[in-house]
């Protein structure tokens, strides 16, 4: 499943949707905005996307981890509009045999994600009207 939300993720109603009788494992990956020493005041971010190109990205890369061996289920949800911080911006899902095919396509498939899907990202900062824009 992949899908491009404009409202707020719903995690807890993805991750039962992983839940599968042949899963060993269900591994969750949540990608939020965030202040930092390097990043200033950040309050929010505001993603944007050209969703057609970035579906069909998702889709390839969704497809690509569901071939490999002992994946049941992968679930790609990307957030857009206006995201604050503490509120996920990006959910990857992933159901598996084993843990160890879980973490590791779970990373693979953010991986991915950052590499190849067109989702641009403007930063906003606490105080100013300054902002920066950045590719995913």
């Amino acid at each position: 499943m992949i899908k491009i939300l404009k409202e707020k993720i719903d995690i807890l109603h993805y991750t039962e949707l992983l839940k599968k009788d042949d899963a060993g494992a269900i591994v969750t990956f949540l990608g939020e905005p965030r202040k930092s020493t390097e990043d200033g005041d950040v309050i929010s971010i505001n993603y944007t996307a050209y969703e057609t190109m970035a579906l069909s990205e998702m889709e390839k890369i969704e497809q690509e981890a569901l071939g490999i061996n002992g994946i049941k289920e992968v679930i790609i949800i990307h957030r857009i509009g206006e995201v604050p911080l503490q509120e996920a911006s990006l959910f990857v899902g992933i159901s598996s045999a084993h843990r160890e095919q879980g973490f590791r396509v779970c990373s693979m498939v953010v991986d991915r994600i950052k590499e190849k899907v067109l989702i641009w990202k403007e930063i906003k900062y606490a105080g100013s009207r300054d902002s920066q824009a950045h590719k995913g």
